[in-house]
């Protein structure tokens, strides 16, 4: 039983930060490889910093039984604390969705011309379908899509490798890897304390906590690395482009191209999914309405906020909450590391 919701824990886990600017190599260029060869190391210490603060967040979940975000933050950064950076929280989840919904605009432009609004409605409207089956349906979706995005980009990552226009660790060596890293992980760590705090009915002991942490973070730390190796290898096709990976996968052929813009959907989809959710739960536990009237209400929302423009959000906005998240992810890990010493005490 214990294995079973370790993997489906590690498969939510991947699916929420697995979302379309990892996917799609947008992140890779803006976090990593930016800085040449040494953005592999970054990827790695991200990939670490990721798998402790999910094995961190849930583990604390487990032993003081939460069972929400809410209750979560209050716990451990204070109520009036706490509720400051509850509302930022929920902001960036806000962003992460809209930014979502604008990365199958783009998939759709760049992949079949297709109008931005066209593909960003389609998706919002798959998204309402997904919400009508709430946690049941968030952790199904992300169950069986994280399999085919880790095998789909497993692949592509690997076959621009092998088949590489240019050698590979191209670009200059710059300081600020090790910052941008540590940006990278945090982010990504602020829309998912809202998921993992919500599902005690899957991480029931910390046994699947630890273990459904570190599985996530491995498995984001192996397709990164190939990911970006198979972008360094190709850097003079993909400059400029706003999904990288899709530019890489059409440089070989039709086939190739039209499986990994499956791929990319689904990412979108997922995260586009968990985000949704996520903000519906946390609007609900504030705001006197149903459900069904937030879930309508953020996808109208969504989708014009989508129209900023993919490649500008996670440039911008996802680096400006970035950093604010770093405080966030250090004082959870302070607070989860003295909480064991204590325990073990």
């Amino acid at each position: 039983m214990d294995r079973a919701r370790i993997i489906k824990t590690a498969c939510v886990y991947t699916g929420i930060i697995f979302g379309a600017g990892f996917a799609s190599g947008q992140e890779h260029l803006t976090f990593f490889l930016r800085y040449g060869r040494i953005g592999i190391i970054g990827i790695m210490v991200a990939s670490v910093l990721i798998a402790l603060c999910g094995w961190a967040v849930m583990d604390i979940c487990v032993q003081r039984k939460i069972g929400n975000y809410r209750e979560f933050m209050a716990i451990v950064f204070g109520s009036r604390l706490g509720a400051l950076l509850d509302i930022i929280t929920g902001a960036f989840i806000f962003v992460i969705f809209s930014a979502m919904l604008a990365a199958t605009g783009a998939l759709g432009y760049e992949a079949a011309g297709l109008p931005f609004s066209l593909g960003v409605v389609l998706a919002a409207l798959l998204c309402f379908v997904v919400l009508l089956f709430d946690m049941r349906g968030m952790v199904q979706i992300n169950t069986v899509v994280s399999p085919i995005l880790v095998f789909g980009a497993l692949f592509l990552g690997l076959y621009a490798i092998f088949g590489s226009a240019q050698p590979a660790f191209a670009g200059q060596i710059t300081d600020n890897w090790a910052t941008s890293a540590v940006v990278y992980a945090s982010y990504n760590l602020i829309p998912a304390i809202a998921v993992l705090a919500a599902m005690p009915n899957l991480v029931t002991t910390r046994k699947v906590a630890k273990y459904g942490g570190i599985l996530g973070g491995v498995f984001l730390g192996i397709i990164g690395v190939i990911l970006a190796f198979a972008l360094l290898s190709n850097i003079g096709l993909i400059e400029g482009m706003q999904l990288p990976m899709l530019a890489l996968a059409q440089n070989y052929g039709n086939l190739i191209a039209n499986f990994y813009i499956i791929v990319l959907f689904l990412a979108i989809f997922t995260t586009a999914v968990t985000n949704a959710f996520s903000l519906t739960e946390w609007l609900s536990a504030r705001i006197n309405a149903s459900k069904l009237k937030l879930k309508i209400g953020i996808l109208i929302l969504g989708i014009a906020a989508a129209h900023v423009g993919f490649s500008n959000i996670v440039t911008h906005a996802y680096t400006f909450f970035g950093f604010l998240g770093l405080f966030i992810m250090f004082s959870i890990l302070i607070y989860w590391v003295l909480g064991l010493k204590r325990k073990e005490g």
